[in-house]
């Protein structure tokens, strides 16, 4: 064996007996999308997130890492997003907000968006499951629903050191096949 693929093989083995010895710290918020569409064809979309190693039933206002809420008009055309939740701090004072773990759904007072009495702010509030009403400051209620919000899972993303150790065995297993087959030249 050439002294460059031992060089490599040797490296690589380093490599991989280093990250092995690493521990990967987990990513603990749980992110999920919501969508509401009213009955004139205004819509939100939005996000939330919080800490899922709590073992919570419920998650309220204060138990949110975060929430964010884009409304649309009935072409699709964004009329405005807002994240009245980051990194934990509650920016937007009427937020109402309650998710059931076990259910995996919204319920009670809802109340998401911004409403600081400006032209270009929209709030989506209500009761889920009796009727959900999209508010304009300067226009009043331009839409509502019967309460219908869905919750859906955002598409997991996997952790570097996984994807990391996906690579590094993909090479490894590489390596040695070339190995293998320079051997088998050799003998021929």
């Amino acid at each position: 064996m050439k002294f460059t693929q031992k060089l490599c093989i040797a490296t690589t083995a380093g490599i991989a007996l280093g990250l092995s010895l690493l521990e990967a710290v987990p990513v603990h918020a749980l992110t999920l999308n919501f969508d509401w569409t009213g009955n004139a064809g205004y819509s939100a979309r939005g996000s939330f997130s919080y800490d899922e190693t709590q073992g919570y039933t419920t998650i309220d206002n204060s138990k949110l890492q975060s929430i964010t809420v884009s409304f649309f008009d009935p072409s699709k055309k964004l009329l405005n997003s807002f994240a009245p939740v980051t990194n934990g701090s509650i920016v937007y004072d009427f937020l109402d907000f309650n998710y059931d773990t076990g259910t995996k759904s919204l319920f009670g007072y809802f109340d998401v968006g911004q409403d600081k009495t400006q032209s270009r702010d929209y709030y989506l509030f209500g009761n889920v499951g009796l009727g959900l009403n999209l508010r304009n400051p300067t226009e009043g209620t331009i839409d509502h629903n019967n309460g219908l919000i869905t919750v859906m899972p955002t598409t997991q993303i996997p952790e570097p050191l996984t994807t990391g150790g996906v690579v590094l065995t993909g090479g490894v297993v590489w390596l040695m096949k070339r190995r293998q087959n320079a051997t088998q030249k050799a003998k021929a």
